[in-house]
């Protein structure tokens, strides 16, 4: 954000419809979305505008602000009515965060660290006092029943509670920042002789039932990726030739399946991850380093059908490099291309 103390976004883009003009009874509380959805600006935009909703922010995922409707107006975001005096449309100003999948709606590391300094800087500009859970900020489903905001009233409500009064003290005391926010780190590496380079094969089937070429690691000089660009997958295997890597597939039909351990694209029942005939959309993986030494991790990152580039790249199936939880893919979104590398530290 440009300015948090004046609370200037990074950007302005003015959605210029579905909003009421004016603030008859001032504001009152900040109200927390999520997308239900990755988005950027410009992709709220256009869904408001056909839903005929709106926001006063969004939170993208690498954590940039943008302006759509001023402060000075009433968004149409809460649900719970406009020129009633409402406690969320009347009276709040509301978040939109980027979330990074269903079930549970897991928020970005960076929306949460920037929306959380964001709630810091309105509730200190407008005189709301500290950033306090249901008395200045407020959940989407306090004002109507929503699913929304998702773990962010859930999982990940105390982590972004937390940065948010931590940037209003800090802000308040004039000081620059507050302690840095914690990073998602790789396990702790226990001694142990070193293992040498672990190769990993592996190779997507697509929806017709032809198995792509199988690849070695990731790409920056070896094989490249397994899939094929805007294709749809079905199957995945994987091997290793030192130590044991789980693995599971998200498909769009099923959810999530059960771990494989097993590498091996002629046994599509214990041999392969997914169902044949339903598309994945999501991978998980988990590197077991043999006993007695130095320990490595599974890294690996994917790309959808609906987006150019790599998404945030992964690490083992508990810890994440760009916020994510522990899997790669954007459910909902067929998984077209796969990187799979073994290593103690980020290869990507």
């Amino acid at each position: 954000m440009a300015d948090f103390e004046n609370v200037q976004p990074d950007e302005y883009k003015l959605l210029g419809r579905n909003y009421t003009a004016g603030r008859p009874w001032g504001i009152t509380g900040v109200t927390i979305h999520h997308m239900a959805g990755d988005l950027d600006a410009d992709a709220c935009n256009r869904v408001w505008r056909g839903a005929g909703t709106s926001a006063h922010y969004s939170v993208d995922r690498n954590g940039k602000i943008v302006q759509h409707v001023n402060d000075t107006d009433r968004a149409w975001a809460c649900g719970d009515g406009v020129g009633v005096n409402s406690g969320g449309n009347d009276r709040s100003i509301s978040i939109e965060h980027a979330n990074c999948g269903a079930n549970p709606w897991l928020v970005h590391d960076a929306a949460i660290e920037s929306g959380a300094h964001l709630t810091a800087a309105l509730c200190r500009y407008y005189k709301l006092g500290r950033p306090e859970w249901m008395k200045n900020v407020f959940p989407h489903k306090h004002w109507k029943a929503t699913a929304c905001p998702g773990e962010l009233a859930g999982s990940q409500n105390a982590k972004y509670m937390r940065r948010a009064q931590e940037w209003y003290d800090a802000m308040t005391a004039g000081t620059s920042a507050p302690a840095p926010a914690p990073q998602p780190q790789p396990q702790p590496q226990p001694s142990g002789k070193p293992l040498g380079k672990v190769n990993v094969r592996y190779a997507l089937r697509n929806l017709n039932g032809s198995w792509n070429a199988e690849v070695t690691n990731f790409g920056g000089g070896e094989d490249g990726f397994a899939g094929v660009p805007n294709g749809r997958h079905d199957l995945l295997y994987a091997k290793v030739d030192k130590g044991m890597l789980r693995y599971r597939a998200h498909t769009i039909e099923d959810g999530w399946l059960d771990w494989v351990t097993k590498g091996d694209p002629a046994d599509t029942v214990n041999g392969c991850a997914g169902v044949p005939g339903h598309t994945i959309d999501g991978v998980q993986c988990y590197y077991v380093t043999p006993d007695g030494y130095a320990y490595q991790q599974a890294w690996y990152r994917t790309q959808t059908t609906a987006r150019a580039g790599w998404l945030g790249a992964c690490c083992d199936d508990g810890d994440s490099v760009s916020g994510y939880d522990g899997w790669a893919g954007m459910l909902g979104e067929p998984l077209d291309r796969l990187q799979i590398g073994i290593g103690a530290s980020n290869p990507f």
